[in-house]
């Protein structure tokens, strides 16, 4: 099975938890890959991450820090690609409440929005 298939396969709460997986892991290629190539983010930085090499960019000195992680409390699916999740991210112990909605279209994450408590 390829990588593209094993994504297609999953549902939409399946690649948010493959996601969630891989940063707690901070395995960075695993959590690009739940991505699509033009995937966009925002809520994280000042403007929009646009595409896998601007989201690993961002992500990749983060994810070397091993007092991050992400801890998801709730989550609720709309249709079958849409996926709020309300989310714990802590830093050096910190934690902030995140709400992350997330639009998963053939098991890829087309578009992140992050909003900060």
């Amino acid at each position: 099975m390829t990588d593209r298939t094993a994504s297609t396969a999953r549902t939409a709460e399946q690649t948010v938890r493959a996601q969630l997986d891989a940063f707690n892991a901070h395995d960075l290629g695993a959590f690009v890959a739940t991505y699509a190539a033009d995937a966009v983010i925002v809520g994280v930085a000042p403007e929009p991450l646009v595409g896998t090499e601007q989201i690993h960019s961002f992500y990749e000195p983060r994810l070397q820090n091993p007092a991050l992680s992400c801890e998801i409390e709730r989550t609720v699916l709309f249709g079958d690609r849409w996926v709020v999740a309300q989310e714990q991210v802590v830093n050096a112990g910190v934690a902030t409440e995140t709400i992350a909605t997330f639009d998963v279209i053939d098991g890829l994450i087309r578009r992140a929005s992050m909003l900060k408590a």
